[in-house]
Formats: structure tokens, C-alpha cells, sequence
């Protein structure tokens, strides 16, 4: 085999290495350091003093890698589970990115302090975030407890949840 072939294959071998591997970045946040301001509304809405808890987020460069390493769907911008928050890439999300962090390390404050069932989670920080305050044209899912959201479809079917669930809290807290 000639220098020249054994050059073009490196080559190949090296290109096909960096395509192939994914790239995102791992770091640690906390609430009451990232965002002050929820983590106080938060404590303020569930009227128990709660700690603030190290997060660790994992931001994904592309689409394409944040949907094939975690098999979310693309019209997720980020979820959270015990092993932290998974988000897309703040270039790729613009100005949502720190809504959808916001969100999503209240999530994992809420797991790691109260484990709730999800429904009552998701309305929870969506009342501390304030996000659906001025939704309209889409109407709040009934039967919260009983929707595996795994299997939306699209955001309209997520948002439909997420104001089925800040109606559920909001009725639950004003009973109390």
C-alpha cells in the first residue's frame, strides 16, 4: 500500500472518529445560585425551606446528538431525570435556553428534596416559572395523573398537560 493510501485512510479514520463521537458539556449548577429569585418562589409556594442541591447539567452541542444519546424528541428542549438535566445547546435554543434551564433545575430540586408524582411536579414548577400565565387557544388536559408523557406527541399535547397540571396544584394548594 502506497504512503498516499495509507494517508487517505488516516485521514478517513480520523474524520470518522470526530464525526461519529458526540460532544456536550457537563457541568454543575444550583438553583439557589443560578436563580435566586425562583428558588425563593419556590420555597415561598411549598412553604417548607428547602436546600439547594448541586445539578448536574449536560448540554448537548446539536440536535442531532441531544436526540440520539438521550432519544428525546426534537421538539424537547430539555428534561431531567436523577442523573440531572439534559438540555440542548444554548446556541441552538437562543433565548429559551435559560427559561428551559430554569425549569428544568427546579425539576430536579423538587425530585431530589420531595418526590411527587409528576403531574404535580411539572404544575409546580410551571407555576413558579410563571410560563403558562398568559397561554391562551389551548386548553388544560384533564386526567393529568393519568398521562404517560413519554407519549406526547407534540408540544401543543405537552403544554396541554402542563396547564392541566398547574390547574390540579392550583386547586389542591387553594384547598389548603
Amino acid at each position: 500500500m502506497s504512503k498516499m493510501s495509507k494517508l487517505k485512510i488516516l485521514i478517513f479514520l480520523i474524520f470518522f472518529l470526530f464525526s461519529t463521537s458526540f460532544s456536550f458539556r457537563t457541568y454543575n449548577l444550583e438553583l439557589s445560585t443560578y436563580s435566586r429569585d425562583h428558588f425563593t418562589r419556590l420555597t415561598n409556594l411549598i412553604g417548607v425551606e428547602i436546600n439547594s442541591v448541586d445539578v448536574p447539567v449536560h448540554e448537548f452541542d446539536n440536535l442531532s446528538e441531544f436526540t440520539q444519546v438521550t432519544g428525546a424528541p426534537f421538539f424537547i428542549c430539555a428534561f431531567t431525570t436523577k442523573e440531572g438535566v439534559f438540555i440542548q445547546s444554548r446556541y441552538l435554543l437562543g433565548s429559551k435556553f435559560e427559561d428551559s434551564l430554569i425549569h428544568e433545575l427546579i425539576h430536579y430540586t423538587i425530585k431530589s428534596e420531595y418526590p411527587v408524582p409528576g403531574w404535580f411536579e411539572e404544575g409546580l414548577v410551571c407555576l413558579v416559572t410563571g410560563e403558562l400565565e398568559n397561554s391562551s387557544g389551548i386548553s388544560p388536559m384533564n386526567n393529568v395523573e393519568e398521562f404517560d408523557i413519554l407519549e406526547a406527541q407534540n408540544n401543543w399535547e405537552l403544554t396541554s398537560y402542563a396547564l392541566g397540571c398547574v390547574k390540579k396544584v392550583k386547586e389542591l394548594l387553594d384547598e389548603n
